[in-house]
């Protein structure tokens, strides 16, 4: 229970979350500056991406339900289903039908198509969901949960927690490296990518660290400033300071930078460490902030949140990015200011859908133990 919030809910893991998606919603808007080629854009996004999903990871290690752990393997996996590959599934179902109505950006799919349809469904199947690329978070979330069924049995002590994070961090680290298994740029897509399973085993090493800090109880307890404050700050500057150290190998070199999705890490030792870094100075400032309803609401709704941004992801940020350049400006704190105030507007935005979709269709959102108007709870 979280002091702060009186109820069951850890809302400062919920307030972690809102950062966390608003990084994403940044990020993916800052990628556009990126890919033209912007210097100010590539050093953003070097930075972002250095933490802004391995974040999530441990924020649900955070959260993992312990008696979920308890379920047969069959109810363990109807479970995951219906709260995971169901929305995947709704929301790449949505995105095709909006593909057909509206013009956007699809990474060489020609859509509406048959073919474009066709090579989407195919991607989709194999590892990158074309339609909605935000939701591969979705995939790579059940894999590395399948993972934590199967193996948190044998780590029942902090130490083995611990050993277990870095061995699986080691062992998915080099397995990605050496064998490259999912690179777009070798064609290496339909293949042995189901789930993002390889990536799982690096991700499982940082959702055992959430395991870990729950189990100390860290931020559960309210923190003075005199510790959240330096925290935030020393955390920022060690991101700041060490980022543009690590210089690869990346897989995808295209980027030249850490991307989840692409198995891409770059330096064996400041991939870790600047990773971490940036996901104290998220925990850290979202134990130092108030609680603000709605930012904590928009967190405890992070599953929409992340699909939702395939909108401005497909429709919004590419025009958005190229008539910035080309009438605004392309400077590090003008990017800044275009990249913040689209952040809240986006998100703005989508909090009307997020209560549509909790009220008309929440079992097919991640809420399968909700009754809504159309469906009976699903769990």
């Amino acid at each position: 229970m979280d002091p702060a919030g009186g109820n069951t809910r850890i809302l400062v893991i919920d307030m972690a979350r809102f950062w966390a998606m608003a990084f994403v919603f940044y990020g993916h808007l800052i990628e556009r500056f990126m890919l033209l080629k912007n210097p100010a854009g590539y050093t953003q996004y070097r930075f972002i991406y250095t933490f802004h999903m391995l974040l999530f990871f441990v924020l649900a290690g955070y959260v993992a339900s312990k008696s979920d752990l308890g379920f047969g393997f069959g109810k363990f996996l109807k479970h995951r289903f219906i709260s995971r590959l169901l929305p995947f599934i709704f929301f790449t179902a949505v995105f095709m039908v909006l593909a057909a109505i509206f013009p956007g950006d699809f990474y060489r799919l020609t859509l509406p198509s048959v073919e474009g349809y066709t090579k989407g469904l195919i991607n989709t199947i194999f590892g990158i969901p074309s339609f909605c690329v935000p939701s591969w978070f979705l995939l790579m979330i059940f894999s590395v949960e399948l993972v934590h069924y199967g193996v948190s049995r044998f780590l029942k002590t902090d130490a083995k927690i611990i050993i277990g994070a870095m061995a699986f961090y080691v062992v998915g680290y080099w397995l990605n490296l050496k064998l490259d298994i999912f690179n777009p740029l070798k064609g290496r897509v339909v293949g042995w990518n189901y789930l993002f399973i390889h990536e799982a085993i690096t991700m499982y090493g940082f959702y055992l660290l959430g395991v870990f800090l729950r189990r100390k109880e860290f931020l559960v307890q309210k923190m003075s400033p005199a510790i959240t404050i330096p925290g935030v700050l020393i955390c920022f500057l060690v991101v700041w300071f060490t980022f543009k150290l690590n210089n690869g190998p990346f897989n995808f070199h295209v980027y030249h930078a850490v991307v989840i999705i692409f198995a891409s890490h770059g330096h064996f030792i400041w991939f870790p460490l600047t990773a971490l870094a940036g996901s104290f100075m998220v925990l850290f400032l979202a134990r130092l902030m108030p609680m603000q309803k709605t930012m904590v609401w928009m967190g405890q709704n992070t599953l929409i949140l992340m699909c939702l941004n395939g909108l401005f992801y497909h429709y919004i940020n590419p025009p958005t990015a190229v008539w910035v350049l080309d009438n605004l400006t392309g400077s590090k704190l003008g990017l800044f200011g275009v990249g913040c105030l689209m952040t809240v507007a986006s998100l703005a935005v989508c909090i009307p859908l997020i209560y549509l979709f909790n009220r008309f269709v929440p079992q097919l959102v991640g809420k399968p133990k909700m009754n809504g108007p159309w469906f009976k709870n699903f769990i």
